[in-house]
């Protein structure tokens, strides 16, 4: 008796061990990852964005999605180009993403759902062509500084200037449309002098990690430094980089490492002169000082006997040093350039200045232009930039323009083409 219940049992315990190990049914595929339908993403739209060559995409993600794989490609050609493997949507119902194109054109859009187990949907797709032009708010329809000055740094333009009590920060990207800084890049309370604030220049200086703005206030020159182009400057120590009235400051640093600072003395009339700098940056080396250029030919003295506004740039082996003259207030102030072979000259002027004046097609119908600089732009290239009268009757308020700049073959400044008219923006 117990002999038969020992073998039934054990007849059972194989059975039971085989019928676990059977494989499964060749057809059973509710269990089976590979064969389960992602489903496509759904409401796939594109909407131009207030910048050119700019979508912006929005669509509904299917439940169970966890990333999704844009592409596209323009129309007329089978390039695709992935936009980013795998754009993150963690259990998000809607999602978008911000389209940046290389052009404008149509493009046809592609969109991928996949699930956590790397499943991906079948693609939907739809056509869409981007704005041609950005779309700006416009405040003001000039860029309302004189003196001006652009420093490029970080991708973006910066443009400083005289307008207010301390100074006012401009930023854009195309040079066209300025966006105003929400904040001064130097207040008063942080310099010393509380009045004339003057043709600001701001410089970045790698060796400091900070970024330099010199400056005219109370007709004395300063230095006050920050850690951003915006700003805020503050003058660290509170006094004129020079003891003596002094305008219109340029800083300049040789290959050599040598820092100069070329500003406008009254020897004369306004002259320009420049001095070696000490390593602080913030005094000159007096035994240094060495007169530059001053007005003497029959453009510069239109009127007045001033020479001012200061820029220094070097091609080669060539320095040039591009500077204003006439008083401001004459519908004559105009620009011209000097060239030598060191820092400190001696310059000789080119003998076919101005380069710009009101009676030039470059200057398209403007009166006063004078007191620019020249910038580098993002490409490499020069542009210059400079200020003009408000129109034929009115010196002021003075407003900024910008033109294209060049270097001959022969090493010839010039500044042409059609004037960019710069507006403020929202």
């Amino acid at each position: 008796m117990i002999s038969n219940c020992c073998i039934l049992a054990l007849a059972l315990f194989w059975s039971c061990k085989s019928s676990s190990n059977v494989a499964p049914i060749e057809n059973q595929k509710d269990d089976d990852p590979a064969t389960v339908v992602v489903a496509a993403i759904s409401d796939l739209v594109a909407e131009e964005t207030s910048k050119k060559n700019e979508l912006i995409l929005s669509w509904i993600n299917p439940p169970g999605t966890v990333s999704v794989v844009l592409s596209y490609t323009e129309e007329g050609t089978d390039v695709e180009h992935i936009v980013t493997p795998h754009i993150r949507v963690d259990g998000a119902s809607r999602s978008s993403y911000v389209l940046k194109l290389p052009r404008y054109a149509a493009y046809k859009i592609t969109a991928v759902a996949m699930d956590n187990y790397g499943r991906k949907s079948e693609a939907s797709t739809i056509t869409a062509t981007p704005s041609e032009e950005d779309s700006y708010e416009i405040i003001e329809n000039k860029l309302p500084i004189a003196d001006p000055y652009v420093l490029y740094h970080g991708g973006k333009y910066y443009a400083y200037g005289t307008r207010v009590n301390g100074f006012e920060v401009y930023t854009s990207e195309d040079l066209k449309h300025w966006k105003r800084g929400e904040h001064l890049a130097l207040s008063p309370e942080n310099s010393w002098g509380d009045r004339w604030f003057w043709a600001p220049e701001v410089y970045y200086v790698e060796s400091k990690n900070r970024f330099y703005m010199f400056y005219s206030v109370d007709e004395h020159i300063c230095v006050a430094t920050s850690n951003r182009p915006e700003g805020p400057f503050i003058q660290q120590e509170k006094k004129p980089v020079v003891s003596e009235k002094a305008i219109d400051t340029h800083f300049y640093i040789d290959e050599d490492g040598k820092p100069y600072l070329y500003y406008v003395r009254f020897t004369g009339g306004n002259v320009i002169w420049v001095a070696e700098m000490n390593d602080d940056l913030r005094s000159i080396k007096p035994e240094t000082l060495t007169e530059c250029i001053r007005a003497q030919d029959p453009w510069e003295r239109k009127q007045g006997t001033i020479a001012e506004g200061p820029s220094v740039l070097k091609r080669g082996d060539t320095y040039y040093l591009m500077y204003s003259a006439n008083h401001f207030e004459s519908k004559d102030y105009a620009v011209g350039y000097a060239t030598a072979t060191s820092p400190r000259g001696p310059w000789k002027k080119y003998e076919g200045n101005p380069i710009l004046r009101r009676d030039m097609p470059t200057a398209s119908g403007l009166v006063g232009t004078g007191h620019g600089a020249p910038f580098v732009m993002s490409d490499g290239g020069f542009k210059y930039i400079y200020h003009a009268h408000a129109n034929e009757n009115s010196v002021g308020p003075r407003t900024s323009y910008i033109n294209d700049m060049e270097f001959s073959a022969d090493g010839v400044i010039r500044i042409f083409g059609q004037a960019i008219h710069p507006v403020v923006v929202k």
